[in-house]
């Protein structure tokens, strides 16, 4: 019974452990808009993400060339898909619908897609 609980309380303090060491995934936030990187290394992508409240622009800067952004709608339905070749981007907040998105980036140096997720209010 005490090495069950020793065990235990070693699991716990492993799992709370690894929850406060993982960042966040969270690349803006704020009453306007909502982007997460479904993944660390999608999150690692990104040198920088601002939201340019004043001209209402998702403005990102990627550590490789982007070859081709697509975004998806919340059923999952490719809505745009929009060449390019750069790795800063801007794209108007105009082209989504309020609720949740998705933004998939092509990358030009690798066959790797790295998934975000927006969420407009």
């Amino acid at each position: 019974m005490k090495n069950l609980l020793t065990i235990l309380i070693s699991l716990l303090a492993a799992t709370i452990m690894t929850a406060t060491t993982t960042p966040d995934a969270k690349l803006i936030a704020n009453e306007d808009v909502e982007l997460v990187a479904v993944d660390m290394e999608g999150h690692e992508l990104f040198e920088s993400a601002i939201y340019d409240t004043s001209e209402e622009l998702i403005v990102l800067k990627t550590k490789s060339k982007v070859q081709v952004i697509q975004i998806f709608n919340a059923a999952g339905e490719l809505e745009f898909q929009l060449p390019v070749m750069s790795n800063k981007v801007s794209i108007s907040k105009a082209i989504f619908s309020r609720g949740e998105s998705q933004f998939s980036f092509v990358m030009d140096s690798t066959a790797d897609v790295y998934m975000t997720t927006i969420t407009v209010r």
